[in-house]
C-alpha cells in the first residue's frame, strides 16, 4: 500500500529539488570568460594611473575640476576591459577607465597586429590613451568595472613632484617629424617652396608616457602640428611605413570657439585646445633651432 503525500513530506521534497537545482547551477565560468570581466593588470597600477591623472592634469583638467578633486579625500577609478570585435590576428588588448568625479571616461589600447601588407608587426609597450569623453560616466560603476581608490594627497604630491617632468623627441625622432611635416604639408599644398627658407624655430611638447603623440608649434608659419599613431613615436616603423596621423593646423584660419561653429569638422581646434597646445609648447615645452633642409634631403 503507498503511503499517503502528507504536506510535510511534500514541503521536504520541494527543497531537496531546490537545493539539487541549485547546486547544479553554480558552475564555474570558463577561464575566457573570467579573463574578459577582469581589466588587464596594468591598468590597476598605481603608478599607471597616477601618469593618466597627470596627462589630464596638462591637457584636459580645468581649474574647477582640480579644485573639485583637491577637497576630496581620495580619487575613484572605474577600470574595465574592453572587448570589441577585431579583426582576424588582432591581438590587441582594450580597456577603459572611468573617473567618476570628473565625469571623464579615457579609453585605452595596447596594439597587438600585423601589417600583413608590409610584413611588419605593430606592438605596444604599455596601454596608450586613444579617446577622452565628457559627461558619459554612469551614475553607479558599471558590474564589470573593478573599482580602486587612490589617496588624494599622494595622487596631489605626485602631480607637484611631476609637474616639471618632461620627455622630448630626441634629433632623430624631430627629423622624422619634419619629414612626416612636409609630406602632409605638401599633401594639403601649404608650403609654396619646396622647403621654408633659413633656420626654423620650433616648440616641441613633452611626449606623455600614456599618450602616442606630440604637439609642437611652428614660430614662423603660425602653425600647430599635431602626430600621433598606434606605435610609441620613437619606434622607427611608424615613420618607415607612414604609420601615424600628422596634422597641420594654421592659427589664423582653424581655430573657432567651439567645435559648435563647424560640426562634423575636425579640421579646427577650439581657442581652448590651442591654449592648452601652446602652455605646453611654449611654457612647458622645448625650444629647438631646425637647421636649413640640405638639398636632396627628405
Amino acid at each position: 500500500m503507498i503511503a499517503p503525500i502528507t504536506w510535510k513530506s511534500f514541503a521536504q521534497v520541494l527543497v531537496l529539488a531546490f537545493v539539487v537545482a541549485q547546486s547544479g547551477c553554480q558552475t564555474t565560468p570558463p577561464a575566457k570568460a573570467v579573463e574578459s570581466l577582469t581589466p588587464p593588470p596594468e591598468l590597476v597600477q598605481q603608478p599607471y594611473l597616477f601618469d593618466i591623472v597627470r596627462h589630464l592634469y596638462r591637457w584636459q583638467l580645468d581649474e574647477s575640476e582640480v579644485d573639485r578633486l583637491i577637497v576630496s579625500r581620495q580619487m575613484e577609478f572605474w577600470v574595465r576591459r574592453l572587448d570589441p570585435k577585431l579583426d582576424p590576428g588582432d591581438r590587441s588588448v582594450l580597456g577603459e577607465i572611468l573617473l567618476p568625479q570628473l565625469a571623464i571616461g579615457i579609453k585605452v589600447k595596447k596594439a597587438d597586429y600585423a601589417i600583413e601588407e608590409l610584413g611588419t608587426l605593430v606592438q605596444s609597450r604599455t596601454f596608450k590613451i586613444t579617446q577622452v569623453t565628457r559627461g558619459q560616466v554612469p551614475s553607479r560603476t558599471p558590474r564589470d568595472c573593478s573599482v580602486v581608490g587612490v589617496d588624494m594627497q599622494e595622487m596631489r604630491d605626485y602631480l607637484f613632484r611631476t609637474r616639471k617632468q618632461q620627455d622630448f623627441p630626441d634629433p632623430v625622432l624631430i627629423e622624422r617629424m619634419r619629414g612626416a611635416f612636409r609630406t602632409q604639408a605638401a599633401k594639403e599644398g601649404i608650403l609654396a617652396t619646396n622647403a621654408p627658407a633659413g633656420e626654423q624655430v620650433v616648440h616641441l611638447a613633452s611626449i606623455s608616457p600614456v599618450a602616442n603623440e606630440c604637439w609642437v608649434f611652428w614660430e614662423a608659419g603660425r602653425k600647430l602640428l599635431y602626430f600621433a599613431s598606434d606605435i610609441d613615436l620613437a619606434n622607427p616603423v611608424v615613420w618607415q611605413y607612414e604609420a601615424l596621423t600628422a596634422r597641420i593646423f594654421d592659427l589664423d584660419q582653424q581655430v573657432v570657439v567651439s567645435h559648435e561653429e563647424a560640426p562634423g569638422s575636425n579640421r579646427f581646434l577650439t581657442r581652448y585646445q590651442v591654449s592648452r597646445a601652446l602652455f605646453n609648447c611654449l611654457i612647458l615645452g622645448q625650444r629647438v633651432v631646425v637647421p636649413p633642409r640640405l638639398p636632396g634631403q627628405n
